[in-house]
């Protein structure tokens, strides 16, 4: 706490008088006022101009991912409970979440927490202390801290990003279907031994959570239980190198609130917002492309409702606030169907990985090679 000098006259209150160690304070404008400058913001940057943002930091460090990734993970984050990234380590994945955390918030930002895998859980023996040690992993002081912070009304315009990096795939079958629920509204709570139902630690709207998944490395795979709540992005098995080191521009002000305010989580109004985009004929017949839509069928795959009502959300945040598409801004329909197969990728396609069919394997590896460099989805 910084303690200042008082004055030496006797009333310490209104102007203080002629001295030294005295000064004259005249507020510059009203509190309100002050409070409503803090909201403002440049209305003409958006979504848009964020993913270029991206794009830029992306080629000044020498990231070799494509625009169609980062807006995939972009419209992901905005429309999943989490993000989970697959892959080989040193494929990039950790880079893509800090390049998304350094465009909102600007480079070292304490709002981005980046907590690094821990293997001991595994060492533990019983079940009681495995758990007990991943638990103690995964609410660390850190991790609560910034939940504490996020939930701070005074946080109610501040985007928190968290990346659990370097996970086993049994760590986030713990984490995300053991320690983290997440009801049908999307609220994400913490499911702490001993504590209450209504007295867990809920995880607020403006903390966002990605993991990446060293899948080559170890073997296992992610459960059905995680991947139903997922958006999973898998990096194709290449190295990626290391990030060449620059100085960033700050974050434009505003950037975290035009994040905050992108996100629509609301079936509803995420239909009717499709409707006034590509129009309600092209939203009831809009489907997989073929390629996929042959894949799913000769695996017996059916898209159920509630699969659909996850497209439905995906591809309405797709568009930005103006209706132009992040992943075409020209084509609002070809928009449209880039994003159903992506969501369809992200949250379908984990199911044929065991199939027996070795056509649908091989249509599913052609399928994959096709997407954009890099990284992939399922």
């Amino acid at each position: 706490m910084s303690h200042f000098p008082h004055p030496t006259g006797d009333a310490a209150v209104g102007t203080a008088s002629v001295g030294r160690r005295k000064t004259t304070y005249h507020p510059s404008r009203p509190p309100f006022l002050r409070l409503g400058c803090r909201d403002n913001w440049d209305a003409s940057f958006g979504e848009q101009d964020l993913i270029d943002r991206m794009v830029v930091l992306g080629h000044t460090a020498g990231l070799p991912f494509s625009r169609t990734l980062l807006v995939t993970y972009y419209v992901s984050l905005k429309t999943n409970p989490f993000v989970i990234l697959t892959g080989i380590e040193g494929s990039g994945k950790t880079e893509l979440v800090t390049l998304f955390a350094t465009a909102v918030l600007g480079r070292g930002s304490p709002q981005y927490a980046l907590i690094n895998g821990d293997t001991s859980w595994l060492n533990a023996t019983g079940d009681q202390h495995s758990f007990r040690s991943l638990l103690d992993h995964f609410t660390s002081l850190r991790f609560l801290e910034l939940l504490q912070e996020a939930a701070d009304p005074g946080s109610a315009g501040k985007a928190f990003l968290v990346c659990f990096d370097g996970m086993r795939p049994a760590e986030v079958n713990y984490y995300f279907a053991t320690l983290l629920s997440v009801d049908d509204a999307g609220r994400k709570r913490l499911n702490l031994p001993g504590v209450a139902d209504d007295e867990r630690p809920v995880v607020p709207p403006n903390v966002s959570i990605t993991a990446t998944v060293n899948t080559a490395e170890y073997a296992g795979a992610l459960s059905a239980a995680v991947l139903r709540r997922a958006g999973v992005i898998a990096f194709r098995p290449t190295k990626c190198d290391a990030p060449v080191p620059y100085s960033p521009q700050p974050a434009p002000v505003g950037m975290q609130r035009l994040w905050l305010r992108a996100s629509q989580r609301d079936e509803a109004a995420a239909r009717a917002q499709l409707v006034q985009h590509i129009g309600v004929t092209a939203l009831n017949r809009l489907n997989c492309s073929e390629a996929l839509a042959g894949m799913l069928r000769r695996a017996g795959i059916p898209l159920t409702q509630r699969t659909r009502q996850e497209l439905t959300l995906y591809v309405a945040n797709s568009f930005d606030e103006h209706g132009q598409g992040l992943f075409d801004a020209e084509d609002a329909l070809r928009n449209a169907q880039i994003a159903f197969d992506c969501q369809v990728a992200q949250r379908v396609l984990w199911r044929l990985r065991d199939t027996p069919d070795d056509q649908v394997r091989v249509f599913l590896t052609s399928y994959l090679d096709a997407l954009p460099p890099l990284a992939w989805a399922g």
